[in-house]
C-alpha cells in the first residue's frame, strides 16, 4: 500500500479540492432522464445520497436549494466529513447529514431509500472491491424511480494520457513522505520533460493539456486524479455490465446534449450510427467516434419504461428560465463537433421572456409573437436552448431565499481556490459567482454607502486583490478602491437583478 493510501484506494492524507459539481442537480438529473423517455424523480421532497461528497459543497449548496430535500453526504476523508459538517453548521442547514464511512460499511447504516444517489468522480479512483460495494449501495438503496448518477474517466480518451500518469508515479515511487510530496516530484519531473520538448507531449496534445491542468489545480488535485493506487479509466460497456449485473439500466447522459447523435457525432460519422438502433452499442461507438475521456452515466431500475410521452410531459409542465441577464446569454455555442446558433426573431422573443421570468411551454405560446411561429418551432427552440445550457428547468411555486446560508458564502473568506456558490431554489442548483462579485455583495447587503469606500480601502489592505484594466494592473490602492465600486455599480444594474428572480438574495 503507498503512502497516504488505504486498501480501498482512497488517499486519506491530503485532502481534495472544493469544488461544485452542477451537473448533480436534482433538476439536471430529472432533465436528462425525462428528455430520455424515463420518468424522473420528483422535483422537492426527496432522498438524496452523494457518495464521495469531498467537503461537502455541492451536498450543502442542494441541501440549501432544497429545503423540503433530505440529504446525505458520505465520505472516507475525515478532513472532509468535517469540512462538510462545519460548512451546513455555519448555514444553519437541518437537512443534511454528513457520515465518514467506507461505502463497504454503509450497508449496515440506518438510512432511507433515496430518489437520487451521485457518485462524482469515484469509480475510477476506488479498488474493484470497494467499487462493488458502492455499487451495492446504490441498487440497494435505490427508490423504485430512482436515479444513479455515476461518473468516471473514461476510455479511449483517456488511453493517450494514461502514460502521463506512469511516468508520475514511476519517478516518485522512490519519494519518502506524503502524498503531496510525491505529487510534488511526480508532477516536476512530467514539467521538465514537457519543457524540453519531449516527444511523447509533442505527439500527444492530450497529454499537455491534462499536464498543464493539473499545474493550474494544485498538487491536492494531482495527488487525488494521478497517484491514488487503483486510478483505473473504464470503457462504458464494462461499467454498464457492471450496473446490469445489479438489473440497472443505462437511461442517460450529461451534458444533455450528447443524448442526441445530431449534436455530439462527428457529420461525417453520422452515416455509420444510422445503422446502429440499440443505445448501448451507440454509446460504446460513440466514444471511439469523440475520443471520450469522461462520462457522467445516469442509470435506474432496468425495468424502468422509456415513453416519448414522459418527454412530453416533462417539457409541456417545466418552466425553464436563464440563469444570467440576457445581455449575458450566448448566442453561439461550441459543442465538441458542432455549433449551436441562437439568432433569429424567435430566439430573440424567447430569450427576451424567459430572461425575464422562467415559463413553461403553455404559458409561451400564450404569447401572440410566440403563438404565430407554431408550437413545434417553440418547442424545438426552448430545446435547443436547453441543450446549449442557455436555458435551465426551474422549480414550480413560491421558494424562500436560503438567507442564512448564502450570507455565510458571501462572508467567507475570499479564494482564487474556493468556489463562490449560492444557493438558488428557483433553480433548484447553485449559481457560482466570481470573487468581485462576492465583494459587490458584500458591499450591497452589509455595508451602508456612506462606509463602502472606507470599507474597501481596508478589504484591499487586508487582502490584496489582483485588477486589470484593459490589460494594464491596477496597483494603486486607491485605482483598486475606485475600479471595485465601479464593478459594484454594473454589477448591482445588471447581475443582482437576476440573482433576486433566481431566490439567491431577496430584493434590496
Amino acid at each position: 500500500m503507498e503512502p497516504g493510501g488505504e486498501p480501498s484506494g482512497y488517499l486519506t492524507d491530503v485532502a481534495y479540492v472544493r469544488q461544485f459539481s452542477k451537473e448533480l442537480a436534482p433538476a439536471m438529473l430529472r432533465a436528462a432522464a425525462a428528455l430520455n423517455g424515463f420518468t424522473p424523480p420528483p422535483s422537492d421532497g426527496f432522498d438524496y445520497c452523494e457518495l464521495g461528497c469531498g467537503k461537502g459543497d455541492t451536498t450543502n449548496t442542494l441541501a440549501a436549494a432544497h429545503p423540503d430535500g433530505r440529504f446525505v453526504g458520505v465520505d472516507f476523508n475525515v478532513e472532509h466529513v468535517s469540512f462538510a459538517r462545519a460548512l451546513a453548521a455555519r448555514g444553519r442547514l437541518a437537512n443534511v447529514r454528513f457520515l465518514e464511512r467506507d461505502f463497504a460499511a454503509l450497508a449496515g447504516e440506518d438510512l432511507p431509500q433515496f430518489d437520487y444517489v451521485a457518485a462524482h468522480g469515484v469509480l475510477s479512483w476506488i479498488a474493484p472491491a470497494t467499487r462493488a460495494a458502492l455499487l451495492d449501495f446504490a441498487a440497494r438503496r435505490l427508490k423504485p424511480a430512482g436515479i444513479l448518477y455515476v461518473t468516471y474517466n473514461a476510455l479511449p480518451g483517456w488511453a493517450a494520457v494514461e502514460p502521463l500518469r506512469r511516468l508520475m508515479r514511476d519517478a516518485s515511487a522512490g519519494i519518502e513522505g506524503s502524498s503531496l510530496e510525491r505529487a510534488r516530484h511526480g508532477a516536476g519531473v512530467a514539467k521538465l520533460l514537457y519543457e524540453a520538448g519531449a516527444e511523447y507531449f509533442a505527439s500527444n496534445p492530450a497529454a499537455t493539456e491534462m499536464l498543464e491542468t493539473l499545474m493550474r489545480m494544485g498538487l491536492p488535485y494531482a495527488a487525488h486524479e494521478y497517484f491514488g493506487e487503483h486510478w483505473q479509466p473504464m470503457y462504458f460497456a464494462d461499467v454498464a455490465a457492471e450496473m446490469g449485473q445489479r438489473e440497472l439500466g443505462f437511461i442517460g447522459q450529461l451534458p444533455l446534449y450528447l443524448n442526441y447523435r445530431d449534436l455530439t457525432v462527428p457529420a461525417s460519422a453520422l452515416p455509420l450510427f444510422q445503422q446502429v438502433s440499440d443505445r448501448a452499442s451507440f454509446e460504446a461507438l460513440k466514444d471511439f467516434a469523440i475520443n471520450e475521456f469522461f462520462r457522467g452515466d445516469l442509470y435506474a431500475r432496468a425495468s424502468a419504461p422509456r415513453e416519448t410521452a414522459t418527454t412530453s410531459q416533462y417539457l409541456a409542465t417545466t418552466p425553464f428560465g436563464t440563469m444570467v441577464p440576457l445581455d449575458h446569454v450566448k448566442r453561439e455555442v461550441h459543442l465538441r463537433h458542432h455549433v449551436l446558433h441562437f439568432d433569429g426573431p424567435l430566439f430573440d422573443a424567447l430569450l427576451e421572456r424567459l430572461a425575464v421570468r422562467p415559463c413553461t411551454l403553455p404559458e409561451l405560446m400564450r404569447d401572440p409573437a410566440l403563438a404565430a411561429a407554431g408550437e413545434d418551432a417553440v418547442r424545438r427552440s426552448v430545446m435547443r436552448l436547453l441543450l446549449g445550457e442557455q436555458l435551465a428547468p426551474m422549480q414550480t411555486g413560491t421558494r424562500a431565499v436560503p438567507a442564512t446560508y448564502n450570507r455565510m458564502i458571501i462572508e467567507q473568506r475570499l479564494s482564487a481556490k474556493d468556489p463562490i456558490v449560492l444557493a438558488s431554489p428557483v433553480a433548484g442548483t447553485g449559481v457560482v459567482i466570481p470573487a468581485l462579485q462576492a465583494v459587490s455583495l458584500r458591499l450591497l447587503t452589509g455595508v451602508a454607502p456612506a462606509d463602502r469606500e472606507a470599507w474597501l480601502h481596508a478589504f484591499v489592505a487586508r487582502q490584496p486583490v489582483r485588477l486589470t484594466v484593459g490589460e494594464r494592473v491596477v496597483e494603486s490602492e486607491d485605482e483598486q478602491v475606485s475600479v471595485l465600486l465601479e464593478q459594484m455599480e454594473k454589477f448591482e444594474a445588471v447581475r443582482l437583478p437576476k440573482l433576486v428572480q433566481l431566490g439567491v438574495l431577496d430584493a434590496l
